[in-house]
């Protein structure tokens, strides 16, 4: 483990740690009513919170957002690829009318969300996970645990029971989540730019509350990658502080890394009495 002390101000340490990485693959699909003035069916692959295709059902082709994903796809490959797509394209138009029908609706503006996707430890741990949405709320829920299914409505019951039923659905899901879920994670982690790790940078800064004498202290962490990141403050090396303590989203810079704040507010007495850490753990920072 690293540990890497930066003195600022108020003798306010930064304390950089490791964890292991996770890489994480999904891909979004959305079908809408066709007077909608959308394509009738568009999708995403995403890994790592980065989009690196894209697909909608007026172009009928597979969009690649990011170069080195051709190092990956040989061209009999990419093929087979681009098949998948129009077949994923078909199937969503047929579940949102079926969706449709189990709730009675017949006219007007409608969507049927579908987001399926996988995560891979540096340990080799993988969860998969299956989640449809209907009109912006959940619709099935897969439960990988028991390979059964959440019928977050009822119109989604016979939906449940017919999935769960079906033999050549059950091995078509195990084939889904492992040739073009798992498999593609993996292949993009040894081909793609997913295997890099870039370590933060981190500033603490520090000014003036508005309403009192004490200090509000931001620990900023940039420059990083991947973007799974833990930031925590610590008071004489316990913690995690809550109290007082703002967490900002983590968002991506240019150039695709990511970064993210997170905020002390603490008075003067407190500043007198205990020592306060910023720690980052980030999967950059090797162990020793």
């Amino acid at each position: 483990m690293i540990f890497l002390h930066i003195y600022f101000y108020l003798v306010l340490p930064v304390l950089v740690t490791f964890f292991s990485a996770t890489h994480r693959l999904d891909y979004l699909f959305t079908a809408t009513t066709k007077n909608s003035g959308l394509p009738s069916v568009v999708a995403v692959a995403i890994i790592d919170g980065v989009q690196i295709e894209y697909y909608d059902s007026n172009i009928k082709e597979v969009i690649l957002r990011q170069d080195w994903i051709e190092n990956v796809l040989e061209p009999k490959t990419w093929t087979t690829h681009v098949e998948d797509a129009i077949e994923q394209h078909y199937k969503m138009e047929r579940a949102l009318e079926r969706t449709m029908m189990q709730f009675n609706h017949t006219k007007g503006v409608h969507t049927f969300q579908r987001m399926i996707g996988c995560e891979l430890d540096d340990d080799g741990t993988i969860r998969r996970y299956w989640q449809d949405g209907y009109d912006g709320k959940d619709y099935t829920i897969y439960d990988e645990k028991t390979q059964t299914w959440t019928a977050a409505v009822p119109q989604a019951v016979n939906t449940k029971l017919r999935w769960e039923a079906d033999p050549v659905f059950k091995q078509y899901i195990r084939n889904l989540f492992q040739l073009e879920c798992v498999d593609w994670l993996k292949n993009y982690i040894q081909y793609g730019r997913v295997k890099r790790k870039v370590p933060p940078e981190v500033r603490l800064l520090e000014k003036k509350a508005g309403h009192s004498a004490g200090s509000v202290v931001t620990c900023h962490v940039t420059g990083f990658y991947p973007r799974e990141v833990e930031v925590t403050w610590l008071r004489d090396g316990q913690g995690p502080l809550e109290e007082g303590v703002w967490s900002g989203e983590v968002l991506p810079n240019m150039g695709g890394t990511y970064q993210v704040r997170k905020t002390l507010t603490v008075s003067p007495e407190e500043q007198e009495r205990h020592r306060y850490t910023c720690q980052v753990d980030h999967a950059s920072l090797g162990r020793r």
